[in-house]
Formats: structure tokens, sequence, C-alpha cells
């Protein structure tokens, strides 16, 4: 049994070695064909046999395989670096090159689901698939999973769910080749296909009996148009292009200069006239993402867990004209998975998921809180977010209460907490520094400092003391579509700067700024940006001064030029820069339109600078 163990190691030495040398040799003459196929002999790989290989690029030196072949276990737990999952299923023609390859690729996306139905199952991995009724059906294997168009991956760890995963098959392409005598490459067939196995796109690419490429030909069965590509090498021209669309006319004829993107694009009308000439070369690029089935899109994403690419994808639905029915559904399932409901207020997690970035549509995708677990999220940290929210009944935020606390350790006796049992006290400090109670964290809140004191078996844990120097609260309206329409952001405290109020109007699409006027606390007016619909200007600020009178007229240009016009009282110009601040009174808010997590934020900083002086 040892020596068994021991060849074993030897082997597996001796195939890393080899692809260790093959990988570094690949375009090199050091490795004849005859040691390669010997090599692969030796470790048992026949031709057309099926064999697997995780996602990479496969090598130039006439397609032998240059990585260790894996199991479909092994395989399936391979993940990239943007959380999807791809796998190349290989057969080798008798030559010991690569004859076919079934590429797919898969999306791994963290999902919420009711941990309580998996409760009866072993530790370990497990597969499983729903039904249209949502039920589970659980898959005896890696094979039968990989099978599905979409499955449900669970990990049970020490009987805890510590992994849930949803995998739909994205993508999946199928490309044989045939090679010269010399073992170069002949042809290549590539095919994309859909769920059903049907083309969507079919290339073939064509070789001389050196390896080079002499002729492309693309069929793209979406759009129906056909692409032609010849490869001249020449020391005038690289290759030529032409495009014919679904009726068999050429529309395109371009002619690359070279390898470097030099190129002449010459659109062409049906006669075969020149309409337009560009220096850029046409965009061929084919969406082919496979759709997901609605059962499986349905299941929200924990947006805490996936990919930050998941969660821009599902942010830019935000700012598409497509149809985003399904992402406002799930989003509602997931504010109901997480327990929030309808027209309720609770706290929040923090740091709170920024506007465009983190937040899709306004609709909230963390647990709740209780005002005790809110309050005590970073005991350690020098500032805290203190943060309250209502939704409506469509499970939007209707209001934002954001509260920036400082926490400090406060040293004092200990001897005055010994008549306490463990738990959290809070107090106040009267003028002579003394301790005075406070019912409870409800009572300390609303107070503009308080004590907290933590007490844990028998012995003062911490005692803080914490200040708010920040208050916001931003209030929302909404289209039918429930899109963002106005949002009024209200300064109610800060150190740093005098109180105002900010009502922003979005666009139809509930992402971009048409119009925001800023005021103070006095409801006049300080600033107001206006968005124009001009093929030059971005838009307008108007600036005011305490008596409400406009002091600039400030217009932005989309090539980023800035033409300010410092005005009199009568509104004649007296000077013109090209400057968006304001010289004489700088604040947070002189650049707009400004976004509110952008201006809360500017808020704390000017804070901080004050504190630092």
């Amino acid at each position: 049994m040892k020596i068994t163990f021991l060849k074993q190691i030897h082997l597996f030495i001796l195939i890393s070695l080899f692809y260790s040398i093959l990988g570094m040799a690949m375009n090199n003459d050091n490795l004849t064909d005859d040691i390669i196929i010997n090599q692969l002999k030796i470790q048992g790989i026949k031709p057309h046999v099926t064999y697997i290989h995780s996602d990479y690029p496969y090598t130039d030196y006439k397609n032998f395989p240059t990585q260790p072949f894996l199991t479909l276990t092994e395989a399936e737990r391979k993940i990239s670096y943007f959380s999807d999952n791809a796998i190349q299923f290989i057969e080798l023609n008798n030559n010991y090159q690569y004859e076919k390859i079934l590429f797919n690729k898969r999306d791994v996306i963290d999902i919420l689901f009711p941990i309580a139905m998996f409760s009866e199952y072993s530790d370990g991995e497990h597969f499983f698939t729903l039904d249209e009724k949502y039920q589970l059906h659980h898959l005896n294997s890696v094979e039968e999973a990989w099978k599905q168009d979409c499955y449900l991956k669970i990990v049970i760890e020490k009987g805890k769910v510590v992994k849930m995963q949803k995998r739909p098959l994205t993508y999946i392409t199928k490309t044989v080749f045939s090679y010269w005598s010399n073992g170069n490459k002949q042809q290549e067939i590539s095919e994309k296909l859909d769920l059903n196995n049907n083309v969507l796109v079919h290339d073939e690419i064509e070789y001389d009996q050196t390896g080079q490429r002499i002729k492309l030909l693309e069929d793209n069965f979406i759009t129906n148009y056909k692409v032609v590509m010849t490869y001249l090498y020449t020391q005038d021209v690289y290759a030529l292009m032409d495009i014919f669309n679904e009726k068999g006319i050429k529309v395109n004829h371009t002619i690359f200069y070279d390898e470097l993107g030099n190129v002449e694009s010459q659109y062409l009308d049906e006669s075969g006239q020149i309409i337009h000439t560009s220096n850029i070369e046409p965009n061929l690029s084919t969406d082919v993402y496979l759709p997901q089935s609605a059962i499986y899109q349905s299941i929200p994403m924990d947006l805490l867990r996936v990919h930050p690419s998941y969660v821009d994808k599902l942010i830019e639905q935000m700012a598409s004209k497509d149809n985003y029915t399904l992402a406002d559904q799930e989003a509602v399932t997931r504010a109901k998975f997480l327990g929030i409901q309808s027209n309720s207020t609770y706290y929040h997690p923090t740091p709170f998921p920024q506007w465009g970035k983190d937040r899709y549509k306004n609709y909230p995708h963390q647990l709740t809180m209780t005002l005790a677990q809110a309050e005590y999220q970073h005991p350690k940290e020098q500032y805290v977010d203190l943060v309250k929210v209502t939704v409506g009944d469509n499970y939007q935020y209707q209001t934002i209460s954001r509260e920036k606390w400082l926490q400090v350790p406060l040293s004092i006796p200990h001897e005055q907490f010994k008549p306490l049992e463990n738990g959290t006290y809070f107090f106040t400090l009267d003028k002579q520094g003394q301790l005075i109670p406070l019912e409870d964290i409800e009572q300390a809140i609303i107070l503009p400092s308080y004590v907290r004191v933590e007490k844990v078996m028998g012995k003062i844990a911490s005692i803080l003391q914490k200040t708010r120097i920040q208050k916001t609260q931003q209030v929302y309206e909404y289209n039918e579509n429930n899109q963002m329409h106005k949002e009024i952001l209200t300064v109610l405290e800060s150190p740093s700067m005098p109180l105002l109020t900010v009502e922003t109007i979005y666009d139809d699409i509930g992402v971009f700024v048409v119009s925001q006027t800023i005021k103070d606390s006095q409801n006049k007016r300080i600033a107001v940006f206006s968005k124009f619909n001009d093929n030059n200007i971005y838009g307008v600020i108007e600036r005011f001064n305490r008596e409400e009178e406009k002091t600039n007229h400030i217009t932005i240009y989309r090539n980023t030029l800035i033409e300010n016009r410092h005005l009199d009282k009568a509104g004649n110009t007296l000077l013109i820069t090209d400057d968006l601040t304001n010289e004489n009174d700088p604040q947070p808010y002189d650049e707009l339109p400004l976004y509110s997590d952008k201006l809360i934020q500017q808020i704390f900083n000017a804070y901080l600078n004050k504190n630092k002086e």
C-alpha cells in the first residue's frame, strides 16, 4: 500500500512538472509533438474521451492541453474573480490535440432563501432545482446539477447553512478544430448556443499551414448580419472586412492598416456608394447572455454577500429604459424575506448603502435592527451613525434620518456603578459633571449628549460619552412606476455649517437631477440648479445673497467649461470667471447638482476640518 501511494505521489509530481514545462515552452521548440503525446499517454489520457478544464485560454502551441484535467466536482468549485464558474468539456483527437470544446459559463449569485428548508440535510454540498410551485428537488450529484439550466447550491458546515447560491447557465459555446498534416490549426468552427442548443452566432476561422489566420466568416442569427474578413498581411493593409445586412447587401467595408487600431471604416448604401467613413472599427459584439427563468430570477440576491458586479447590474436597471418589473419584484421579495413590513419604521445597519451605488430604487436590502442594536454597532469607532428609516406601502424608503455621533471613552470612578446589575445603562451629565440616570435608550438619544455604561459579569466593560454632531433627514416622493421623483434633504443639526434644505427633482427614470433648490432655515433661496436640454449647455446655477438677490449666474457647458457671471443688484455683469467655488464664502454645496449622500459626507468633512484647526 505504501509503494502504491509513493507511485501516485511520483506520478503527480511528473504530471505537474510536465504541464509546467509545457506551459513555459508553448511557443518554443523545446518539446516535440512526440514527447507531449507520450507524456499524455503516460497519464492515461485517451483520444475521443471527455475531459474537463476550468476556464483558461487553451494553448497556442498546436492546441495541446497545457493544464491538468479536473473532475467536475473540482471544476464546479472554481470561481473566477468576477464570481462566475466556467468549465470546458474537452475531447482530444488521435494526435492528442483539442478536437472539440464545449464551454459553459454560469453566474454564481448569493441568494436569500429560507434556511429552515435545509435543516434535515447533512454537512456537505447539496444541489437542488425548483419547480413552478417553488418546491425544492434534491439532485443526487454535481453531474446531475450541471445538466440543469439553473440550480441551487447549498453548503452546510457543522449543521449550519454557510452558503446559498443560484447558478444559472449564462453562456454556451461549442468549438470544433481541424488540423494540417504538420499539426498546425487548419480550421476553427465556433458556435454560440441558446439553452435549446439553437445556434445564435456561427464563426469559422481558416488558417494557412504556418498557423496564420487567412479568413474569418461570421453568421449572426440574432441580427442576420454576415461578416467576411480576409487577412492580407501586406505592408500597407493588414486585413479587409465586409459586413452584409439581412438582405445580403454589403453595408460596410473596413480596411485594417495594422493591428494597432488604425482603420478606415466605409459605410455603404444599397448601391455600394460610400455614405460615411470613420476611423473606428464597427462594433460587432452581440449580447448572447442567456435568460434566467422567472422562477430563479425571482429569488432575491443577498446584496451583502453577492459579488459587486451583480449589484452593479441591478443598479444599472434604474437608468435603463428596459422593463424592470422583475427587478422591482425581486426587491419587494427581498424586503419581505428580511422581515420588513410596508408602512413601518425601523433602525438600519451601518454603513448605510449609498444611493446609485448600493441602493436599487430606494428599496431596503438589509435586516432590520432594534434601537439598542443600532446604537451600539461599532463600539470602538470614534464616529458612528444612527440611521432610522420608514418604508411606504411600496416598500421603498419614505424617510431616512441619519445622525452622526462622536463617542469617546470616559474615565470616571467605577464605585458608583457597584449596585447596578449586569446590563446597559444611560446617564446624562449635569453642569457639575455628576451622572443623572436616564430611564432608557429612547430617552438618551433625544439628548445632544449622554453617557453609556456597559456592565458585564459584574465588571464595567465600557463607559462611553456620546455626542451628536450632525443630523439630517431625507424625504422621498415616487412616480407610479416606483421611480424616484422628489427628494427633500434637510440639515437639522450641524456645527460646521448653517442649517438648510435641499429640494431635488429627478428625471423620468429617477436617476438624474432635473432641478435642485437650496434654501436656508428662513426658507430663502441660497442656490438653484436647472438642467438644460441643450447640446452645448449642461445646466445653470444661480446663487443668491441673504436678501435673496441674485449674485451669480453660472453656465456649465458640456465640454466642462464654466462661465461664472458675477452680478450687481440690477442684474448687470460685473465680472466673468471660470470657477464654481464661491470665493467669499465657499460651501460644500457650491458644485451643483449634488447628491444627498455626497453632501452629507461633505458636511461631516467640514466638521472634521474645522476641528483640526
